[in-house]
This record gives C-alpha cells, sequence and structure tokens, in this order.
C-alpha cells in the first residue's frame, strides 16, 4: 500500500503517536482504479477540525441526505468538499400550526448537530425549504405544491425566524434554497413528493408567475434579517429544451424560469440553480458517458448539464440578467431501466462514475458556474449515483474526488487546453505549479505527445504514471504537472 498524506495529516499522525488514542489516518490504496465497492471497507477516517483558518471558496460540493453519522460527515470533510446542500428545513414539520401568538416553531424537528458540524468544519451549507403544511397548502393534499396567497405573510415571518435562528453561529448559513424542481406539475407528483410541484400545466409558462409571487414575499424577510443571505430559485428540472423539442413534446416545464421573470421577479433571487443527470450505458454510439453531451433532450445545445447552462443564460439574457448559475444536483446514474448494467450495477459503471466526477467539477468550473452539488454524498443513492455505498464506504468515485481535490487545492482557471485532437482538456494555475487536466470525451484511447517541462503525470485516483518518453494515453481523466 501506499500512504497519500496532506502536510496537515503528518502533524495529526504525530499528535496521535504522542497521545496514543488509537485513532488512524486515512490510506489511499494505488490498487483502487481496479477495486470493487466493495473492497473500499477497510478505509479509516480520521475527522480533522483546524479553527482559524477560513476555507478558500471552491465549486465542489454534494447532497447529504438526513443521518446522524459522524463517519459520513468524516469522509465529506477528508474529501475537501466546500458546498454541502442539505434537506434541512420542512415548513410543514415546523409550523404545523397556525394558531399560536407568537408562532410556535418546532426547531427540534432540524437536523441541527449535522449543520453545525459542517459549518465548524468551513462547509457552505445551501439549506433546501420545502413544504407547506396543510393550513398553507393552495392546493390542498400537496405539500410540494404552492403556497395558499393568505399564508404568504406567515411564510415570509417563518422565513424570518429561520434565518434569524441559522444564519449565525454555530450555524452560519447564508445560502437558502426556496423548494426543490417547482417546475413540476402537482398531477405529475406524488401528494408528498420530493418535486416542488408549483407547475401548472394549463399556464404558459407553467406556473412561474406565480412562483414569483412568492419569491416577492420571501426574498426580502430574509434580507430583513441577513442582508448577506443568498437566495436560491428552487432547483430546475428542465425537462427539456423549449428551443429544441423531442418529437411529441413542448417543452413548456422549461418556460417556469421565463415565468418568474416575466412577472417582475428578477430582482427577488441571487442564483439560478438547475439539476441534470447523464444516465450510464456501456452500449452507447460512443463511451460510456455519451449521454452527457448527447442526452435526447438537450443534445442540441451541448448536452444535459452544458446545454441548461446555456440555456439558462440564454433567458436570463433575454430580461437583461447576467445571475450566478448552481448545478444544485447532478451525477452519473445508473437507471433502473438499464437492465443489462444496473440490476446491480456493473464494476465498470463504477469506474465511469470516477471518471464523470472529475468531468463535471472540472468542467463547470471552467465554465462560469459557482458551485457543483454531486447528488448525493452517503449511500445507497437514487440509481447507484452516490459518492458512498450503501455501508457508507467509499465507492472509487470518491476516491477520484479526493485527489481532485487536493490536486486543485488553491487553483485557479486559466484556459481550454485545446492543442490535442479529440482530448478534452483545462488548465488551471496555482502558486507552485500549472496543471492540465486532460481526457477523452468518447469511447477512444488516444496517444498523445506532451510538450517539454512535464514534471509529473497522475491518473484520476492519484497515481503516478508519469511516462519516460513524451507519449501517453488518454482516456480517463489525467493530471499532468508542469512548473508555474
Amino acid at each position: 500500500m501506499n500512504f497519500v498524506i496532506r502536510p496537515i495529516k503528518l502533524l495529526l499522525v504525530a499528535l496521535v503517536l504522542i497521545s496514543a488514542v488509537g485513532l488512524s489516518f486515512r490510506l489511499v490504496r494505488d490498487s483502487v482504479a481496479s477495486a470493487s465497492t466493495a473492497s473500499s471497507s477497510s478505509m479509516v477516517y480520521l475527522p480533522i477540525t483546524i479553527k482559524g483558518y477560513p476555507r478558500p471558496v471552491t465549486g465542489f460540493g454534494a447532497q447529504i441526505l438526513p443521518h446522524k453519522s459522524t463517519k459520513v460527515m468524516g469522509f465529506l470533510k477528508e474529501a475537501d468538499v466546500y458546498w454541502v446542500r442539505v434537506n434541512a428545513i420542512n415548513w410543514n414539520d415546523i409550523e404545523p400550526d397556525p394558531h399560536t401568538e407568537p408562532p410556535t416553531y418546532k426547531w427540534g424537528m432540524v437536523n441541527e448537530s449535522g449543520l453545525s458540524f459542517a459549518a465548524k468544519n468551513g462547509m457552505q451549507i445551501i439549506a433546501t425549504i420545502r413544504f407547506a403544511p396543510d393550513w398553507a397548502q393552495k392546493i390542498p393534499g400537496y405539500a410540494c405544491g404552492p403556497i395558499a396567497p393568505e399564508a404568504l405573510d406567515e411564510f415570509a415571518k417563518f422565513l424570518q425566524a429561520l434565518v434569524q435562528r441559522y444564519s449565525y453561529p454555530p450555524y452560519n448559513i447564508k445560502y437558502w434554497e426556496l423548494g426543490n424542481e417547482p417546475d413540476i406539475d402537482y398531477r405529475l407528483a406524488d401528494q408528498n413528493s420530493g418535486f416542488g410541484c408549483w407547475g401548472d400545466e394549463n399556464d404558459q409558462f407553467y406556473g412561474g408567475g406565480y412562483y414569483a409571487e412568492m419569491l416577492k414575499v420571501a426574498y426580502p424577510a430574509i434580507k430583513a434579517v441577513d442582508p448577506t443571505a443568498q437566495v436560491l430559485i428552487g432547483g430546475l428540472l428542465l425537462d427539456c429544451d423549449p428551443t429544441h423539442p423531442p418529437a411529441g413534446k413542448d417543452c413548456k416545464p422549461a418556460k417556469f424560469l421565463e415565468g418568474i421573470l416575466r412577472n417582475g421577479g428578477g430582482p427577488f433571487f441571487d442564483i439560478v440553480s438547475f439539476h441534470g443527470y447523464p444516465t450510464y450505458s456501456s452500449s452507447s454510439p460512443d463511451g460510456e458517458l455519451y449521454y452527457d453531451l448527447n442526452f435526447p433532450s438537450w443534445g442540441a445545445r451541448g448536452g444535459v448539464v452544458l446545454g441548461k447552462v446555456d440555456f439558462l443564460r440564454e433567458v436570463l439574457a433575454q430580461y437583461g440578467l447576467a445571475k450566478p448559475i448552481m448545478h444544485t444536483e447532478g451525477s452519473l446514474i445508473c437507471p433502473e431501466t438499464n437492465g443489462a448494467d444496473c440490476n446491480p450495477p456493473i464494476e465498470a459503471f463504477f469506474q465511469a462514475q470516477a471518471d464523470y466526477i472529475v468531468w463535471l467539477y472540472v468542467r463547470n468550473w471552467a465554465a462560469g458556474l459557482k458551485g457543483t452539488i454531486w447528488y448525493q454524498f452517503n449511500g445507497s443513492g437514487w440509481r447507484y449515483g452516490s459518492i458512498l455505498d450503501g455501508n457508507q464506504d467509499p465507492k472509487p468515485v470518491y476516491y477520484a474526488l479526493d485527489f481532485l481535490t487536493q490536486e486543485l487545492k488553491g487553483a485557479t482557471y486559466v484556459a481550454p487546453v485545446t492543442q490535442f485532437p479529440s482530448i478534452v482538456g483545462y488548465e488551471f494555475r496555482n502558486a507552485t505549479k500549472k496543471i492540465w487536466v486532460l481526457w477523452s470525451p468518447g469511447a477512444g484511447t488516444y496517444a498523445i505527445q506532451l510538450p517539454g517541462g512535464v514534471l509529473q503525470v497522475y491518473d484520476k485516483y492519484g497515481t503516478d504514471i508519469t511516462p519516460a518518453g513524451p507519449e501517453i494515453n488518454v482516456k480517463s481523466p489525467i493530471y499532468v504537472e508542469f512548473a508555474p
């Protein structure tokens, strides 16, 4: 085994030996590239808390589902994840009864220990606010749906109490996401669906206009308590591209954002968020990650991630806006409809997933997104998309993430690397080195001639693969280091 130990871990190991408390540090094995997910169960995590040193802002994020596991939070910290999206706030649980003065809020329904752990370790929390209580539902029985007009003032009071409690230590929440996938019609969702279901298929702009009415009340309420707070639109699903609709679809749900803007909602949010997932297939026309760039309903614009980014920027520009965009849900998933590959997933899926986490974070960074949230971190995960498995042990994707965040720590994006045909590449720089991140976007493996001055070359897991000469084969992501 090889030990990959960051400088701070050397100090921690020394402290462990002195104090003899029986803790152990993380091991990363060279064999992970070919290991199955079961082989990762030998990892042990040493929690790290460094006080007094604010963490630099990065684009690396992950979704955490409700849990009480210090093990999960430990792996999250170890992988140097910055953004943590949490379905933390369910209004219906916290204020089930409106008939009290002053209002009675059941804050015990919030996982405050998890929020404080994330804040203490320098993570930036995005708290999603969901689910209207029975008495506040515009469509009775649908907690995921819109808030009744007569309940909006009560929602504003709730938001003010919420922000007053959680925007300061020990929680320090500054990012509030109003709903989740609101561009879903309630008739297409279960009554307590995780979808936002504010959509209205009978409206030209799919209910976005009424969502703007909520924003006009919610945004001032939040800002009155914490002027530094940032408000996100609930992550848009964006079913398909209305400028290039697939056969038999009008793609009306994707007009939800335009509905917000047409109704004057532009000044009442800070960040647009969206969701986008490619699906895995071992039999796609050109490689296992083919459906990222060639997702059927977004292929004309550049795929299920970059195509949606392009569309959102176009809609914002039509209304004179250029707001930050966050990809608040994404991963490589293995859907149950793909029985040949996914029931259960074949080993090649887990290796492709480790490739894709590099694709996703690096490419979104280069595209100027404010942050990217992998859905989800803890396992077992929706459609096997998680970073940890069902036992909350690392899958191969975890080791790829861990090296990615280590290698690009403190780096700045510079420009695309364009001199290699059939290869995607991006250049980054930090104080000590220039770094190229390169991969093949299709099924092919390509031999390239590296320029002079190469210091080291690593694979996606951090294994040294520096060639003896200038030629190297590229398929999965590699990192090429040069002197700065």
